[in-house]
């Protein structure tokens, strides 16, 4: 009897949290992976977009994520990445800007501005963020939400992010999404880095979304002639990152952004 109690009692016990599986090593890989090493790095992203009913392919997207970072000077421990993200909805019948019930073209989800920080505490990552998605700025909470684990000569980053907030014109807007990077130490490879992130959200939507993401050195060498002439023509602000937190300061008072139409 003794024993079955005892067997009881440790099944209802809390299941160990995961550890992050972080070292000063792999945390070094992982702000260079991200984010370079001062110098801007381009993440072009490929993916679709999906009813989350009936599995329907709705539209298709392209868009690239800009970044640099740079150590924190107060926190040494600490390293601050400030990145920008733009996406186009592309109709899956022509390829072409997918136009709304309105028969305009979709305005981009855009992010003119996100200010990331990521410590080493441990075997953790503590991560914060800071958003301008065109209607508002805001922030989440510092997460402890990243792990890292090592398959073979791979280190795989993989983190989780979920938002909940009404937006300034009074809609409630949900995302739940899951990011996977992947580091491989071979040099010279062909293929550049990537990662890979599914998420599911209610704008618009409701819908489920996945997209694929490489890595590359600067604007010109991304692949996509047909987004880069669209940045070039219609968002400029996207060519780079931010340069600084002045840039950032002054873009906060620019709500709402405008990011110019698409032809």
């Amino acid at each position: 009897m003794r024993a079955a109690l005892t067997l009881l009692i440790a099944s209802l016990a809390p299941v160990a949290t995961l550890a992050g599986g972080f070292t000063p090593e792999n945390f070094a890989a992982w702000i260079s992976l991200r984010a370079g090493d001062g110098q801007p790095v381009y993440w072009y992203a490929t993916g679709h977009v999906m009813d989350d009913q009936t599995g329907q392919v709705v539209a298709l997207m392209e868009g690239i994520d800009v970044a640099r970072v740079f150590r924190d000077p107060e926190r040494p421990d600490t390293w601050v990445q400030l990145s920008r993200k733009i996406f186009i909805a592309l109709d899956p019948a022509t390829g072409e800007i997918q136009r709304g019930p309105d028969g305009r073209p979709r305005r981009p989800t855009a992010y003119p501005f996100q200010v990331k920080t990521y410590t080493l505490e441990g075997d953790e990552i503590v991560y914060s963020v800071e958003s301008h998605d065109t209607a508002s700025v805001f922030a989440e909470p510092p997460r402890r939400n990243y792990t890292a684990r090592q398959i073979g000569s791979l280190t795989h980053y993989n983190y989780s992010m979920f938002t909940d907030r009404v937006r300034p014109d009074g809609k409630r807007s949900r995302r739940f999404e899951v990011n996977d990077f992947f580091l491989r130490p071979e040099k010279g490879l062909a293929e550049p880095d990537r990662y890979q992130y599914v998420w599911t959200g209610t704008g618009p939507g409701p819908i489920v979304a996945s997209a694929v993401s490489w890595r590359y050195p600067s604007f010109d060498a991304l692949p996509s002639e047909r987004l880069k002439d669209y940045i070039r023509r219609n968002a400029p602000l996207w060519l780079v990152p931010p340069k600084d937190l002045a840039e950032i300061a002054a873009l906060k008072a620019q709500v709402p952004y405008v990011v110019g139409p698409a032809r």
